[in-house]
């Protein structure tokens, strides 16, 4: 396993200058990323041409010289691998086929990850063998409640009322469907993980739509089994979780979860973060991305905001959530100064 500063935070050493990435470094934000993104077909393909998504992983390191990559890919390789007919629709973006509590699950196409995602893990592999040494590369997936909201809504949705609707009109459903994402994703970790992806990283997007009394059932249980089940395997890489918006949950998540490091969105209080967590459990986090819209000295101010109170345990500076592609390159560049002045 790679020596630097990001897998050093990880391993729980506080550095005297955070180690920093964005959440969605690879994207519409970037000129040269909307270059490539045009020539492609689809979106799916994209995300499974192997040159390509290493181009665009590269592309963010080779502008800003991140301390860490993450693996152009989507949360929706998952439900594409087991044929819920996922695809993009410019400025509309996911739709699938919706999930029925009559339709069955096929057991035989977990089987099938390995190989249908079996690019992805070649776009990593490519990706490691052209990157620095000091810099990390993040696999990722989406984690099962918010893969499972896609499928059930067909797509985005503000408040998920069909998918919360599953949690009590068909419970048992809904955990035949939570155990089968949940392997699914189990898979495609494991093919991130063995092509050399240095970091995993679970994003639960959406696990603000939980409701409180399910959390331990639906964002907690299905993440531990994941980080159990590849510990079985023999893959060691550390894990961050981001649990977005669940609050005061995050205490539960991060002690019963198994994560080696946290990821906190921009609506958590970091200095509360900061006094309810283990003292050396790894942050990551948590500038609100729309404050990159403007720059300027509330951004810096914000910035000094997250440093101060995460200054005493290991902090990974990230955003709260993915940066947004009106972004201006000249306000990342300014965010990117401030946090490695310090």
């Amino acid at each position: 396993m790679i020596s630097s500063p990001l897998m050093n935070t990880l391993a729980g050493e506080k550095l005297s200058r955070p180690p920093l990435w964005m959440m969605r470094q690879a994207g519409r934000y970037l000129a040269e990323y909307r270059v490539v993104r045009q020539a492609q077909t689809d979106f799916i393909s994209f995300c499974l041409n192997p040159d390509k998504a290493c181009e665009v992983t590269l592309q963010p390191i080779q502008r800003f010289d991140f301390d860490a990559a993450i693996i152009f890919s989507d949360i929706l390789m998952v439900p594409w691998a087991l044929d819920r007919n996922v695809h993009f629709i410019p400025g509309t973006g996911p739709q699938l086929t919706p999930w029925t509590a009559d339709m069955r699950l096929d057991e035989a196409l977990l089987d099938t990850i390995g190989t249908r995602l079996a690019s992805v893990g070649t776009a990593v592999q490519l990706t490691r063998s052209k990157l620095a040494a000091e810099k990390a590369l993040i696999g990722f997936a989406g984690a099962p409640w918010t893969v499972i909201t896609y499928m059930i809504e067909g797509g985005s949705s503000r408040d998920f009322a069909d998918t919360r609707q599953w949690l009590w009109s068909h419970p048992k459903e809904f955990e035949a469907l939570l155990d089968y994402v949940t392997e699914a994703t189990i898979h495609f970790l494991m093919v991130q993980a063995r092509a050399g992806a240095d970091v995993l990283m679970l994003f639960d997007s959406w696990a603000s739509a939980v409701p409180a009394e399910r959390r331990d059932q639906i964002v907690i249980a299905p993440v531990r089994r994941i980080i159990e089940a590849l510990r079985k395997q023999g893959i060691k890489q550390p894990i961050i979780g981001f649990p977005k918006g669940i609050g005061e949950g995050i205490i539960a998540y991060a002690e019963e979860a198994e994560i080696d490091a946290l990821a906190i969105d921009h609506m958590t209080d970091v200095v509360w973060v900061n006094n309810v967590l283990p003292n050396n459990m790894p942050v990551q986090g948590n500038l609100d991305p729309l404050s990159l819209l403007v720059g300027g000295s509330d951004m810096t101010k914000s910035i000094d905001h997250i440093l101060d109170s995460f200054n005493d345990r290991p902090h990974i500076f990230n955003l709260g959530h993915g940066i947004t592609p009106p972004t201006p390159i000249c306000n990342v560049e300014q965010m990117i100064r401030w946090v490695r002045k310090s």
